[in-house]
């Protein structure tokens, strides 16, 4: 037990010396940026018109999104555990015991769940009042918090063995076990959000069949974190590290662009192919629902059915089109989402970069180019499931086309120009420049003139901008 508290205490030290380094982001940045999207998002759920979902559709939601939460975190809890690129790493040369990593890892785990559980707490009382929260409500939160945090270790833990063996029937009951996690997490979230909606007897028989699945899921993270912890160990410090070098995508990139803007784009291509974070899995899986949402809802009589317009340029505002577009911006702004992610990784190895002489400009275009190619499959693809079912007539598709195109390129421009405005908080960065690509996204998807206005006016601004950001962080971040 002392062993583990020690480790703990180096954990959070460690998170100490980066709140004094970063007193700015997450004193002043974070609370306006969090507060501007909670107030947003109140105002916008109050003019919403009101809708009462089954409540079969609200565990389904609060599946995906606690599905979500263990998708994002796969990456940071491996690390947590297995310590690479980790100052805690010196501790694996000590006499420690594969439980006392895992104690410490699992504290930090369930200290960053207790957020997501605080949050939950603070959106009951906004809608609620803080005369709704009652003691009992307490136990349910609780084993939310332990379900999820146990949920990640053990994800994390068999997506590292999964890299390492490629064993599919573990991964299968991995996946299965994950997903009672997950589901068993939505009902404990119901009841802390609302628990009015469940009576008190199916209350406790909940909280009781928690506390024997947290207790079921904790046994099984200790016995498979002590089975796999030393042949896995080095896989997982190397899971950065591994080199592969698909030279015809260099040349290929080369015949378009500089060879810095080229070397660095096909780095950055390999680690996305790779999958150095877990990220990558999380927002391609998004924007694959996000289409699915589109066929639910071209499929249906979700959408107001509207007459053929007289007007050729009429079309673009069918009820239909609009439907493709904002599906188009949607999946565009989930995809971009990666790029701050990746730059956050890259941010420590920066001096490589100055090594070998690049210029902010360069590493700029690499990041737009980057922005770019990993969106580029979203418009095609939206554009094609509109097509196969009818949405738009038939002689408006390589006009809905080149709409679809012209987001794509707009969006992931902007997201490029914006990616070094808060390079080492990614969650931040992706709040603010998803905020603004949406906006701008969705009014140029209702009036694409929109775009072509703004894009002359402030891309050149942005881009001159970026490069001085860019060069300040390639000058000073790494030292």
């Amino acid at each position: 037990m002392k062993k583990s508290l020690l480790l703990i205490g180096a954990s959070f030290r460690s998170l100490l010396r980066w709140a004094r380094e970063h007193i700015y982001s997450w004193l002043i940045l974070a609370p306006v940026v969090l507060g501007i999207t909670y107030f947003t998002a109140v105002r916008v759920a109050e003019n919403l018109p009101e809708f009462q979902p089954s409540a079969e559709v609200i565990v389904i939601f609060l599946t995906v999104f606690n599905l979500g939460l263990i998708g994002f975190s796969l990456s940071r809890a491996s690390a947590e555990i297995y310590h690479h690129r980790r100052p805690e790493s010196y501790f694996d040369s000590l006499p420690l015991s594969p439980a006392t990593h895992l104690h410490a890892a699992l504290a930090v785990r369930v200290t960053r769940t207790m957020l997501v559980a605080l949050s939950a707490l603070i959106l009951r009382t906004a809608f609620l009042g803080v005369d709704s929260l009652r003691l009992i409500d307490f136990p349910a939160l609780i084993c939310f918090i332990a379900i999820v945090a146990l949920s990640e270790a053990f994800a994390a833990l068999n997506w590292i063995h999964w890299g390492h063996t490629r064993n599919i029937v573990t991964a299968f009951w991995a996946s299965v076990v994950t997903l009672v996690n997950a589901a068993q997490a939505a009902a404990l979230l119901i009841v802390a959000i609302n628990a009015t909606s469940v009576s008190l007897t199916m209350k406790l028989r909940l909280i009781m069949l928690s506390v024997g699945l947290i207790f079921f899921t904790y046994c099984l993270v200790l016995l498979l974190n002590a089975k796999w912890r030393q042949s896995d160990i080095e896989y997982a410090r190397r899971l950065q590290l591994k080199a592969r070098s698909p030279i015809s995508l260099e040349l290929a990139l080369e015949r378009k662009l500089s060879r810095m803007v080229a070397a660095q784009l096909a780095r950055d291509l390999r680690l996305t192919l790779r999958a150095f974070s877990s990220a990558v899995f999380v927002v391609y899986a998004v924007a694959a629902l996000i289409i699915l949402a589109l066929i639910a809802a071209l499929t249906t009589d979700l959408l107001p059915s509207a007459a053929l317009p007289t007007a050729f340029l009429d079309t673009t505002w069918l009820p239909q089109v609009i439907a493709i577009k904002v599906s188009c911006v949607l999946a565009l702004v989930t995809l971009a989402a990666l790029l701050p992610i990746l730059i956050a990784f890259e941010l420590p190895h920066m001096w490589l970069e100055r090594a070998v002489g690049t210029s902010g400009i360069d590493l700029l275009n690499s990041k737009i180019w980057y922005a770019r190619l990993i969106t580029m499959p979203a418009p095609v693809l939206v554009w094609i499931v509109g097509l196969l079912l009818g949405a738009s007539p038939l002689f408006y598709s390589l006009p809905l086309l080149a709409e679809c195109l012209w987001l794509w390129w707009l969006l992931s421009t902007l997201s490029g120009l914006l990616s070094f405005e808060m390079p080492t908080r990614p969650d931040l960065a992706i709040i603010v420049t998803g905020t603004l690509c949406l906006a701008l996204g969705l009014a140029s998807a209702m009036l694409w003139p929109v775009g072509l206005i703004v894009y002359p006016q402030a891309m050149h601004s942005l881009g001159a901008r970026g490069r001085h950001r860019a060069r300040y962080y390639l000058i000073t971040e790494a030292e």
